[in-house]
């Protein structure tokens, strides 16, 4: 059946706001409903219930960001270049959709099903990470725990900001962040950068 595209976007804002608003647990059909201006018959016409309309929504929103961020990375040939661009593109799309950022981080532990595991942004940056294990351009670690280190160093300051403890933009933090990704992942000499 097709989705009432006159109505769509209404809708997907109203998830986004309402759930960066009380959380996926705190929302229901009719927090939605009443956000986008639809009836809840509507929404309960389209989707089976808040879960699976919400998950929808994150599951656009996220692959929309991943995209960005990997086609950033694609345009870099050395590990330091892709995460710096990455780690940039990232701290824009917070600043610039703080919402929907807010959203995503929100929901994700319970909506996070609805992306494929091997599309996700851990797997990627996992990736990464043991090819520059591999290659000793990162210090012997274990790839698991250092693609953690590495969300936790990026997506802290994030988290900061949207608690009002760090000012933005987010952007101006961003060499610092890639410095502080070099002081964890190297014996303290050179950069990301391959020889």
């Amino acid at each position: 059946m097709a989705r009432p595209i006159e109505k769509r976007e209404h809708i997907e804002r109203g998830v986004v706001e309402v759930v960066a608003r009380k959380g996926l647990r705190g929302t229901t059909i009719q927090d939605i409903a009443d956000e986008a201006g639809v009836s809840p018959g509507l929404l309960y016409r389209y989707w089976k219930n808040r879960d699976d309309l919400a998950g929808e929504v994150y599951h656009t929103h996220y692959l929309t960001l991943l995209e960005r961020l990997f086609a950033l990375a694609a345009r870099e040939s050395d590990l330091r270049g892709k995460l710096s661009v990455m780690i940039h593109g990232f701290l824009e799309f917070a600043d610039e959709q703080p919402t929907v950022l807010k959203f995503l981080l929100l929901s994700q532990h319970d909506l996070h099903k609805s992306v494929p595991t091997e599309k996700g942004i851990r797997t990627f940056l996992l990736g990464l990470i043991q090819a520059g294990v591999a290659s000793r351009h990162l210090r012997p670690m274990d790839p698991n725990l250092a693609t953690q280190l590495l969300l936790g160093i990026v997506l802290q300051p994030v988290v900061g900001t949207l608690y009002g403890h760090l000012s933005p933009p987010l952007v101006d933090h961003h060499e610092a962040i890639v410095g502080a990704l070099e002081r964890v992942f190297l014996d303290g000499q050179g950069d990301l950068t391959p020889e």
